[in-house]
């Protein structure tokens, strides 16, 4: 996205159109996208895909109504407390010192006190999982993973998705789906 941004002479919009982002209800998704996005794309930590109001696109503007991120993520399993069953179930086999997911690190909609965006939060994973199963048919990876915070609100939509609770790693929950 950023390179082709660059290509076509539309960097400053596409950081316009970044900065306009409002997220009152979790800043740090907020923040991710104002300050750490662009980043983390040119040092290739991970892939920002945005979702575009169409009739605002279609008008020549670059509203985001929502976005989220992709990368890899290797677990160290010294730390955490992940069950034998539930290393099994991600890996494959028990006895692994390690177990490797791809990750969906972000995940947030434009929300402010005068209106939310019309996507709700299963609409924005099957955006994330469309891209994921292509990825998984050239790089294949068992599972993906979320890390969210303490909020049961939060743990409800990943739950409802079909995703299952893994482990707390000592910062955040960790939840997974096979895919």
């Amino acid at each position: 996205m950023l390179e082709r941004a660059s290509n076509v002479g539309s960097t400053n919009r596409l950081v316009d159109a970044l900065n306009y982002f409002e997220c009152n209800k979790d800043k740090d998704i907020e923040t991710f996208l104002h300050e750490k996005a662009v980043e983390f794309m040119r040092r290739g930590w991970c892939s920002v895909y945005l979702i575009l109001d169409e009739e605002a696109f279609d008008n020549g503007k670059i509203k985001v109504i929502a976005y989220f991120t992709l990368s890899n993520k290797v677990l160290d399993l010294s730390v955490g407390n992940a069950s034998n069953s539930k290393v099994r179930a991600v890996g494959g086999i028990k006895n692994v010192e390690y177990l490797h997911f791809i990750l969906i690190g972000q995940l947030g909609k434009f929300y402010n006190d005068e209106c939310c965006a019309e996507i709700s939060s299963a609409e924005i994973l099957d955006y994330a999982f469309e891209i994921i199963y292509n990825v998984n048919y050239l790089i294949p990876c068992r599972c993906v993973l979320v890390e969210c915070s303490d909020e049961e609100k939060i743990h409800a939509v990943y739950k409802k998705y079909g995703f299952v609770y893994f482990q707390y790693d000592g910062e955040h929950h960790q939840f997974y789906k096979r895919i």
